[in-house]
């Protein structure tokens, strides 16, 4: 008795064909990200040279200190900055697209200019009453009046910028907590006052992204831009929103208590990157990535190359039509080179068209070589047909972000169950038995 029928060992060796498809896919997978970090290369040169994601606050007053110590036996001044933030912030940010993105090879970055007008006042009495509770020299004549920015290389125009109804020029920040510009104000007698109001707009360009670090007591933040794919990201969400396909307005509001420092506060108590953990803004999410569709197709491939070839085998036993496994083994990297060919032809052309132009080229050639290995036109275009619903239910998996685990593990059952449900009726024992009669004949 043969241990193994034909058919079992054919089913056997179909699967060995599927494991070794698994290299060709493997492959696909390292293309997709190598293709991925090069566009984020691209992204990162405009970002050298036209401005990265943006991240601006609220202007803080830098005060300096002066205290007399005794270290090794000898006076010394130790000086440390004070920094009060504001006890009002209002930012309106209007982001404006850019009517051509910049081009780094094949790749086109989006890029924008923003207009960032900011206005409030500062509480000087919380600054006065810190001042009498401590013991140290504050040097009033030497304040500066810092607006935080992530790249100063970024920055446009300055529209204008006053500070307590007088005009202030602004320059280059002095090393200390984020960087950014600052102005010199003197506040020896300003720090008499109740409060001190601002008024700042500045033109900044930028890329990928745009957020706000809520430095007021109170901050208020209403963000406008054309972009009409916003991905709100940061610590905090919008309390109003309104996205439209010309566009999206958005709107913050965030309290002291909503954050995790004060407003009056010494250079080493609080760091840069507590304040950074408080921001909060919007991405310019791009709808449209063809790397991440493309590797949630390749991460697909194996399961619709296994079902394929299982359609295939039954198809075989109801039929009695056989194919070779080099057959299988030919129809599975024309399989495979499906996900190729859409990768690159979508870095030229749209995605949607980049699809249909792969998807039509493999149902043609699949079709055309079936039809001459089946010797049947019919049966060609049948297969052909099973290939265009095949992949018209795959590009339903790549479209769909929040579904796509729920539909693809639908599609699957589905077709194992349409196999299944086909195949029931076949008696497996008998097709060895015959195949094992043919052979000894």
């Amino acid at each position: 008795m043969q241990i193994l029928g034909s058919v079992t060992a054919k089913a056997a060796l179909i699967g060995v064909i599927v494991l070794v498809l698994l290299i060709p896919l493997t492959m696909l997978r390292g293309v997709v990200t190598e293709r991925a970090g090069l566009r984020e290369q691209a992204y990162q040169r405009v970002a050298e040279g036209w401005g990265g994601e943006l991240t601006a606050g609220g202007p803080m007053l830098v005060v300096p200190t002066e205290r007399r110590v005794i270290v090794d036996d000898k006076e010394r001044l130790m000086r440390r900055d004070v920094y009060l933030l504001p006890a009002t912030l209002s930012a309106d940010v209007d982001v404006k697209l850019e009517p051509q993105p910049r081009h780094v090879g094949i790749y086109a970055v989006p890029v924008f200019l923003s207009t960032l007008r900011l206005q409030g006042e500062f509480d000087l009495s919380t600054l006065r009453a810190h001042a009498e509770q401590s013991d140290v020299t504050y040097l009033w004549s030497q304040s500066r009046l810092r607006l935080p920015i992530s790249s100063v290389r970024s920055l446009r125009e300055i529209r204008h910028a006053n500070f307590a109804g007088q005009p202030m020029k602004l320059g280059p920040a002095t090393p200390g907590l984020h960087g950014g510009i600052e102005a010199l104000v003197d506040l020896t007698q300003l720090h008499q006052r109740a409060s001190a109001a601002f008024d700042l707009a500045t033109i900044i360009a930028g890329s990928r992204a745009v957020s706000i670090l809520p430095l007021g007591s109170v901050t208020t933040v209403s963000l406008n831009s054309d972009w009409p794919h916003p991905s709100f990201q940061g610590a905090f969400l919008p309390v109003e929103r309104n996205i439209s396909d010309r566009g999206f307005q958005a709107r913050w509001q965030v309290l002291e208590l909503n954050r995790s420092y004060g407003q009056v506060w010494h250079e080493d108590e609080v760091k840069e990157a507590t304040l950074m953990q408080s921001a909060f803004g919007v991405s310019l999410f791009q709808p449209v990535d063809i790397y991440q569709r493309g590797e949630r197709a390749v991460k697909y491939a194996v399961l619709f190359i296994a079902l394929t070839f299982l359609t295939f085998f039954a198809w075989e036993q109801v039929t009695r039509n056989r194919l070779h496994p080099l057959q299988y083994l030919l129809v599975g990297l024309a399989l495979s080179m499906f996900y190729l060919l859409l990768i690159a032809l979508s870095e030229h052309i749209a995605f949607a068209l980049a699809y249909v132009v792969a998807a039509a080229a493999l149902v043609l050639l699949i079709g055309s070589y079936l039809a001459g290995a089946l010797r049947s036109t019919q049966r060609g275009v049948i297969a052909g047909g099973a290939m265009t619903l095949v992949y018209g239910l795959l590009y339903m998996l790549m479209l769909s972000e929040d579904y796509s685990l729920l539909l693809g593990s639908i599609i699957l059952f589905v077709a194992l169950a349409g196999v299944m449900l086909t195949t029931r009726r076949v008696d497996w024992y008998r097709l060895r038995s015959e195949e094992a009669s043919d052979t000894e004949g």
